[in-house]
Order: C-alpha cells, then structure tokens, then sequence
C-alpha cells in the first residue's frame, strides 16, 4: 500500500517485513527501502545530504545517465549546450532535482523542460513485495530526441558491523580517456576501487552484508556503472548505455513513442 506526506511529498510502500518510500520532492528517488529493519541505502538524514542530490538514496538518471562531456551534443545537425554540474561535465540529467507529481497509489511523473531542449514526459511505477522492490521507467517523447535511462542507488557500505562485498562475474569495461570519459572502447576489467561502465556481465550484480543480508540487482539494463571508491557506500547503476552515449551513439526515442527500463531490488535473508 502506499501513501503521501504533506511536509515531503513521499509515496510508501509496504510489504511483509519491507518498506520502500519514494521522496517525490527531492527527484522522485528512492530515498530509503529497509528490509527486516535494516537500511540499505544512504539515507538523506544520515549523511546531511539534502542540499546535494548527486549522494544519497537511489535516484532516476534521465533523460539521460552518467556524464555528457563539456555539456555538449549534436542532435540532427544541432548543436545542444546543457548546464554544467560536475566540473566540466553535465551529470545524472534533470530528473534527480525535480519534483515529481505523483500518480495513483504507486507511480509518479514530471515533464521535461528546460533545459532539456526537447519536450515530454518521464514517468516511474514502483512496485514491493516481501522478496524484492521494482522500478519501472517510461521516456514518452512530444518530438524525436536522444534519451538514456538510468538510476543511481547508493547502498551502505556497513550493516550490524558486517562489510558489504560486491560481485558480478565477467565482464568487460568501458575504457576511458584522461578527462574520466569513456572512448567507446570495450577493456578487461583491472582491479577496483573503479568509477567505470561495465557491460557482458556473466551473472547479476550481488552485493552481501556478511550471513545477515544479501541481495541481488537485475535490470532490463545492459550497462553497469560502478562506483566502488567512496569509503561508507559502493553503487551499482543500471542503464541503457554508457557515460557520453549521446556523443558516442545516441539512442533515439521517436515522436509520441516510448523508451522504457526497469530495475529491480531482490534480497535474502
């Protein structure tokens, strides 16, 4: 079941023995899903973050996802000029800092504007049971444009005093050049901590809290951003392509269509 706040505008979900809140305030994150009462994300009170969106909960990256290099691209023979946030790169889209409207017990949505140069809307249904949480992603184009969907959870590094431990089988990596940009280039994986894009993965992302929690991350997704160098948590994003995919090779949604991505949350215990 779900419901709304008036202080913070916030869906709830509950199920046995879980509880997922979606902050629609603050980009329409998941801002804490707690399974047999432990936390598993970084939480806005926890680290203070409520003036910085890029660091806590797990939040949709869109209309697209990781860094598009100096801000800029080429869409149909026109140049694009998006703003700046991270040095000399635009990061993580528009999304994650907008409110989102919510719709019906378990969904939520904002349109896209300025300054994305193109028009639409971004829509996400959630969805909790006792084994695992789901967010479903939908992109609706008013005209033809680049889109990349993604979502950034930042899980904590430490349970009851057990450290997490990552795994996701063979894989290959993205190379990047000397500005943290990827090349396009397909590299084996060297040894972490890594901010990087992987893809080929053998098996599902794991992450286990020692014997007490463990869980499991799929996605409709073929990239894998992770970000394994912060010392109190590690994160694992799924998305539709890499870092800079609309200077290396733009999807492309068409006039009143769709793009779509899920991702899900399942755990053990």
């Amino acid at each position: 079941m779900s419901s709304v706040s008036n202080a913070c505008e916030e869906l709830t979900l509950t199920a046995d023995g879980a509880t997922a809140i979606v902050d629609l305030t603050h980009g329409g994150r998941l801002a804490s899903l707690t399974v047999a009462g432990h936390e598993l994300l970084v939480t806005k009170a926890v680290e203070h973050r409520a003036d910085d969106p890029f660091g806590w909960g797990a939040y949709p990256m869109v209309p697209w996802a990781g860094r598009v290099a100096d801000g800029r691209f080429s869409f149909h023979g026109q140049e694009h000029q998006l703003p700046l946030n991270m040095g000399d790169h635009s990061l993580h889209g528009t999304g994650f800092t907008q409110p989102w409207r919510q719709v019906g017990s378990d969904a939520a949505i904002f349109d896209l504007a300025a300054p994305w140069p193109f028009s639409g809307t971004v829509s996400q249904t959630f969805e909790l049971t006792a084994n695992f949480f789901r967010c479903y992603m939908t992109v609706a184009a008013e005209q033809a444009m680049p889109a990349m969907i993604g979502w950034h959870p930042w899980f904590v590094r430490e349970l009851e005093g057990h450290s997490a431990d990552l795994q996701f089988g063979e894989a290959k990596m993205f190379e990047r050049d000397g500005r943290g940009i990827p090349t396009g280039q397909l590299i084996d994986v060297p040894p972490g901590p890594w901010d990087d894009c992987f893809t080929e993965l053998t098996s599902h992302p794991q992450i286990a809290w020692g014997d007490l929690l463990s869980i499991e991350l799929r996605s409709s997704c073929q990239h894998w951003v992770i970000y394994t160098e912060p010392e109190h948590a590690l994160c694992v994003e799924p998305q539709t392509g890499p870092p800079n995919q609309f200077n290396l090779a733009p999807a492309t949604v068409a006039p009143k269509s769709t793009m779509e991505a899920w991702y899900s949350v399942s755990w053990r215990h």
